[in-house]
């Protein structure tokens, strides 16, 4: 058995593969497309109110995903939300947000793309790709452990193992020799 280096990967190697998913997210009914813009997003969350647009027919939102990957919505129109738990008591599961518009080329996909990812959406799909058997996140991601799972349930999908971890900190130690 050799030694094998590490791989460095990016999300954007899986691009393709998470769009899909997040067309099958709305196939379920678990994604909407919604046309807030970012104050009025933050003003419903902070009120525990749902989008006007979060029961848009399947139809509908497959339709405007589409026309967001080609282009044909102008940016910041349009987000893709996960259809969460507006009345938890966790702000994580406040309907999230999938995608987003961004006409900037992107530094490993160039301009293949014009919508993007977020890392909420992401982070457990990328795991999962990867074979990811224990997700390993400082304390401050502990929160947003729910709405991993709750995606990759959401899409019948594994579900690693998420272990939060606090910072180690030595004191009283010398780390190194000073001259």
């Amino acid at each position: 058995m050799g030694w094998e280096p590490f791989k460095i990967t990016y999300t954007s190697d899986y691009f393709q593969e998470l769009y899909e998913l997040a067309v099958e997210l709305i196939r379920r009914g678990h994604a909407y497309v919604d046309h807030q813009t970012p104050e009025e997003i933050k003003e419903y969350r902070e009120k525990k109110m749902n989008s006007p647009w979060r029961d848009r027919p399947i139809t509908e939102s497959l339709k405007l995903v589409d026309e967001m990957k080609q282009g044909m919505i102008e940016e910041g129109k349009a987000t893709l939300r996960m259809k969460q738990d507006m009345q938890s008591d966790n702000c994580n599961m406040y309907d999230l947000i999938a995608y987003r518009i961004k006409f900037t080329p992107h530094p490993h996909a160039g301009d293949k793309w014009c919508i993007y990812p977020s890392y909420d959406y992401a982070h457990c799909i990328v795991d999962l790709i990867e074979n990811i058997t224990h997700s390993l996140c400082t304390l401050e991601f502990e929160t947003r452990r729910a709405s991993y799972y709750w995606l990759l349930d959401a899409l019948s999908l594994y579900q690693p193992h998420v272990w939060e971890y606090s910072r180690l900190n030595v004191t009283n130690t010398v780390m190194s020799n000073v001259s």
